[in-house]
């Protein structure tokens, strides 16, 4: 499915509110780094790969390139680290990603055999498998031989060598005595939270296709609320919700869990722009407690079933799925569950869920503006004021 496609799964709305100017305090501190160096990082668990970062994309040609331009002493773009405290944390790659992993499988000897081994590489991280006790695994890695030629009458010296087939010389020069220039960011002022690191994975994103808000935001902000979210996106009874059974490349429905859930927890002090209102409740959520992080869960999952009752595809609007129509409803069914800290034990009444969704009001909260704090607010209320309910034990 295309880009285009994919976009036009959701209803188009307009994010309003003014655009918080942050001046920031950043220390930046270059450092020189071997490919040594990267190799040890990574398999101590120093270097982070964001969990959420996109898959290794490179071939192996490209990568033969890279590995190429070391060898030579050619230099290569600066990669940047991003850092929360002192030299005892770790460092999260905010980019060079690609010539990271590219310089660690050289010299590990391995690189991936196609895309279903990249996924299964992304995978295994997701599920906190070091990438080194994944290499040996045939299904996955095949030997990094470089390919490096281009039937000129020159061809590279080097194609066809893998790391330990280079001589001695060779391997000590590429592993000790190449550097790669490094800059690790690190903020100090705005010191609540990590927006600057928003903004650099914002303005350094420009080759190929740029992250959007979720997919950064998800690498900032991973932890064990952040793993709920997934959970919750790849349930099957979720997707039928939906009405979308493949999940979204682009990570739009992991946002539309998170803004609900967000709405339900800030109900009262939203303000906008949401994309800001979604990265500081995301900052937040890395202080939930398993405990409370299991009850959002479990409330989810009872909203789920507590629209059971609604026809297929219920929350479209003109073909397309709403998420304003979405979140709106999820905050007034769970709302006198959530303040009690209890489940939904009740079915949405469908004839009323669609006098909602028909009802004028209702209706012009969804338009212009739909993220301003009156439109969220309102039809938050208008859904309360609308929507019945029956009593069904869903836990049964």
């Amino acid at each position: 499915m295309d880009d285009n496609k994919i976009l036009e799964f959701f209803e188009e709305e307009l994010d309003v509110g003014e655009e918080a100017i942050v001046e920031y305090d950043i220390t930046t501190s270059p450092r020189d780094l071997t490919p040594a160096n990267i190799v040890d990082m990574i398999d101590s668990g120093i270097i982070e790969i964001p969990l959420f970062q996109r898959n290794y994309v490179w071939d192996i040609k490209k990568a033969s390139k890279l590995v190429e331009s070391l060898i030579l002493g050619l230099p290569v773009p600066e990669l940047f680290f991003y850092t929360e405290g002192d030299d005892n944390n770790t460092y999260k790659i905010i980019d060079g990603q690609q010539r990271f992993l590219s310089i660690y499988f050289f010299v590990k000897g391995r690189f991936p055999k196609n895309t279903a081994s990249r996924f299964m590489i992304r995978n295994g991280i997701n599920d906190g498998v070091a990438l080194e006790e994944l290499l040996p695994d045939n299904k996955i890695f095949q030997d990094f031989t470089l390919k490096l030629s281009d039937d000129s009458a020159s061809p590279s010296r080097y194609h066809g060598e893998k790391f330990l087939t280079l001589d001695k010389d060779t391997q000590i020069k590429f592993r000790l005595r190449r550097f790669l220039r490094t800059v690790v960011v690190r903020q100090n002022k705005p010191d609540d939270n990590s927006s600057s690191m928003f903004e650099i994975f914002n303005r350094l994103n420009t080759g190929g296709t740029p992250l959007n808000a979720q997919e950064i935001r998800a690498s900032l902000y991973y932890c064990d609320f952040y793993k709920m979210l997934v959970r919750l996106n790849n349930q099957e009874d979720w997707r039928v919700l939906m009405g979308k059974p493949i999940q979204d490349l682009h990570s739009n429905d992991i946002e539309l869990i998170l803004r609900s859930i967000a709405l339900l927890h800030e109900r009262e002090t939203y303000k906008p722009k949401m994309v800001n209102f979604l990265n500081e409740f995301s900052q937040k959520t890395k202080k939930f407690d398993s405990e409370y992080i299991n009850y959002l869960e479990c409330l989810f999952n009872s909203f789920i079933e507590a629209c059971s009752t609604l026809r297929y595809k219920a929350f479209f609007r003109n073909n397309r799925f709403s998420k304003t129509l979405f979140e709106s409803v999820f905050v007034a069914t769970a709302t006198p569950s959530y303040v009690n800290r209890k489940l939904i034990t009740s079915k949405i009444e469908p004839t009323s869920f669609e006098h909602l969704k028909n009802d004028e009001e209702f209706v012009s909260y969804l338009l212009s503006g739909s993220s301003s704090s009156d439109n969220i607010k309102g039809r938050i209320r208008r859904a309360k004021e609308i929507l019945n309910f029956y009593e069904e034990n869903c836990n049964e």
